[in-house]
């Protein structure tokens, strides 16, 4: 006790320390601000951000984008993370991020009917000009995001929606429906539909090409009729009309083609086997449908094949696929620049609009003028990008250029294996070889039975003929 005593200081002694110690637990007792997680300790020199990300429940395991969260949390910024499991989350989602009011960013983190849900939300909920949308692209096709040069690499596409300036852009609509790419109709659609979603997350577009060759006999048009007034529209000599372009050479524009007025209502029908009406440029796994689409320009870009026999379907299929551009097929692909669209289909004609599937006998597609904000890498498909955002991508660029996924800046990403090393891809061979050394083994089986019953058979005629022949000696 003694010892203890003569250790600590005393009240008449040491009034200076004592002093300062009472201070001490007054500022102990003064209520303090939170503390920051250690993975979201500020890093010096970055603008903090607050993102909301929406993750689609099929992409939770993907680890690359928890490293590319875990990241940005490092460097300061707030991340929220939700998971959506059925259709309506992703409504109730957006709302909860457009009531708190404090976020910057509300970030989609899937394939593009995912991306469709989390910008239809935004539109429908009327979110206001500080709410804007980023995109991680983790679907099969991520046409959009692939449109806008968005990379499909989580880290660089969350820094891309922490650090680079969104632009407005223009929204479609059909039927009330909201569509931020490409609504697609005709025969990619029923593709589309009838792909089989364990076979789209496992092979990706692959699966789209396997589908369509399985269904190919299935293919048929269907007696469509669509009108709308047109803008920059020229029509052709067989009745088709295209787009007028800076991709028009003069001598065929004056020998070929001729303009049409803008705003005149234009009327067209026939046997509807593909249809495009696209705000973006492409669909379809990087398909090119409407090349000269334009994001912020408040018009809809048409591309459409009529009237094709059943022996030219397989070549107009092809060309297509091989081209990734509809505009190299002038003679059976035509185009047209409109305010507004209404297509009528007897038959019904079946719609996909950025991945979701709908189906009506009448469409109207509309156009929403600069009505949701976006991040994108490339404004390469905006009329009119800002100067600031175009300095905020240069920005966005050199930091990319800069990190490396070596240099511990950001985290490592593993490269997907060949389509031809996937799992399903080398079992489907194995089981093809398997089945193929039984076919061969069982044809050869059966030739040896056949050539052993025709020895048998032989041996059985021989005998007849001897016995017939002593019969006759007898006689």
């Amino acid at each position: 006790m003694s010892a203890a005593t003569a250790t600590r200081p005393s009240r008449t002694s040491t009034g200076t320390a004592n002093t300062q110690k009472e201070k001490g637990k007054e500022e102990d007792c003064k209520p303090q601000p939170p503390q920051a997680r250690k993975d979201e300790q500020p890093v010096a020199g970055i603008e903090k951000k607050k993102l909301f990300v929406v993750v689609n429940g099929k992409k939770t395991g993907d680890m690359h984008l928890r490293a590319a969260i875990k990241h940005l949390r490092e460097e300061g910024h707030t991340v929220e993370v939700r998971v959506t499991y059925e259709a309506a989350d992703s409504e109730r989602y957006v709302a909860e991020a457009i009531e708190d009011g404090s976020y910057d960013t509300i970030v989609a983190a899937g394939g593009d009917g995912s991306i469709n849900e989390i910008g239809s939300a935004m539109v429908k909920l009327d979110a206001d000009e500080s709410s804007c949308l980023g995109i991680v692209p983790m679907g099969t096709a991520n046409d959009f995001a692939t449109g806008l040069g968005i990379s499909d690499d989580p880290w660089e596409a969350l820094q891309l929606a922490a650090h680079s300036t969104a632009h407005p852009i223009d929204v479609g609509t059909v039927n009330g429906q909201v569509f931020m790419n490409v609504a697609t109709g005709g025969f990619g659609t029923e593709l589309t539909v009838k792909t089989d979603e364990g076979m789209k997350n496992q092979l990706g577009g692959m699966a789209y090409l396997i589908t369509g060759v399985t269904s190919f006999n299935a293919i048929a048009s269907k007696k469509a009729t669509f009108s709308g007034p047109v803008v920059s529209t020229l029509k052709k000599k067989d009745g088709g009309y295209q787009i007028d372009s800076a991709a028009l050479q003069q001598g065929e524009k004056e020998g070929s083609v001729e303009p049409v007025k803008d705003g005149e209502v234009v009327e067209i029908s026939g046997e509807l086997l593909i249809l495009a009406v696209g705000n973006g440029q492409q669909a379809g796994g990087g398909v090119r449908l409407c090349p000269g689409a334009v994001l912020d320009d408040g018009y809809l870009d048409v591309s459409y094949v009529l009237n094709v026999s059943p022996q030219q379907i397989p070549g107009v299929l092809k060309d297509l696929t091989n081209m990734k551009d509809a505009a190299k097929l002038k003679d059976t692909f035509h185009s047209m620049r409109v305010s507004s669209l209404d297509v009528e289909c007897p038959d019904g004609l079946q719609i996909n609009r950025d991945g979701e599937p709908m189906r009506d006998t009448k469409l109207q597609f509309r156009i929403l003028p600069k009505r949701l904000k976006v991040h994108m890498p490339e404004p390469s498909l905006l009329k009119q990008p800002s100067k600031r955002g175009m300095a905020a991508q240069q920005a966005y660029k050199q930091k990319l250029a800069s990190s490396s996924s070596g240099d511990g800046k950001r985290p490592a990403r593993k490269e997907k294996p060949p389509v031809w090393q996937h799992p399903i891809v080398t079992a489907g061979l194995k089981n093809a070889l398997v089945m193929g050394l039984g076919v061969v083994l069982t044809v050869g089986l059966q030739r040896r039975q056949g050539q052993d019953m025709s020895q048998e058979e032989h041996d059985k005629k021989d005998s007849r003929l001897g016995k017939l022949s002593r019969k006759l000696q007898l006689a």
